[in-house]
């Protein structure tokens, strides 16, 4: 168990880079936010062996399920950021349509979170741990380095002029954010937070 580690004050960290209205400083604040995400999960994925990694935690999946499904959002993450049109595919992807999954050729949409989660599920389960941790590795590290230390501006200008998401972090705290900033800021709580306990 992580015992150093405190949710709460994570979330309110998040809140504070949120609210900040210099944009530059937000993004870097972000940016110093994700290499400490992968600091935490990407050696989380390395410790696991196949044995390890088939461990079934608390709601029944295993922990190789579990990095599948932070693969598989990331994954649909790194599609949209790298679209010619990623303003379009952005708002598609706040709405759960036009998924691309390039090992079936087919665009797909989805009515709930749930939906794509077992979607990714049943995508992955057959996979052997080998594969499946390199791979997860790889997308980490790949949706990284969509977000420089240095960005150009019209790339933080696409995070700005998106949709406004509002995000329930803690009972009495909301984030409300555009889209691109929201969809970065579930990513690291992703890796970092949600899924911790799991992956321990």
């Amino acid at each position: 168990m992580d015992q150093k580690f405190d949710k709460e004050n994570w979330y309110k960290r998040l809140l504070e880079i949120s609210s900040d209205e210099n944009l530059m400083r937000r993004y870097s604040s972000l940016e110093k936010l994700h290499c400490e995400a992968l600091s935490f999960y990407v050696p989380a994925i390395e410790k696991l062996n196949s044995k390890t990694s088939s461990a079934i935690i608390p709601d029944g999946r295993t922990k190789a399920d579990v990095i599948a499904h932070i693969m598989g959002w990331e994954e649909w993450q790194i599609e949209v950021f790298t679209d010619k049109d990623r303003e379009k595919r952005l708002k598609e992807q706040i709405k759960l349509r036009n998924y691309y999954d390039p090992e079936e050729k087919a665009h797909l949409d989805f009515a709930v979170v749930i939906e794509f989660n077992a979607y990714q599920s049943k995508k992955y389960v057959k996979w052997d741990w080998d594969k499946l941790q390199k791979k997860a590795k790889s997308v980490a590290y790949q949706l990284k380095s969509l977000f420089p230390p240095e960005p150009l501006s019209d790339w933080i200008n696409f995070l700005e002029n998106t949709p406004i998401c509002h995000w329930k972090i803690l009972p009495d705290k909301t984030i409300s954010i555009p889209a691109g900033w929201y969809l970065w800021m579930v990513s690291l709580e992703h890796e970092m937070v949600e899924h911790r306990i799991d992956l321990f």
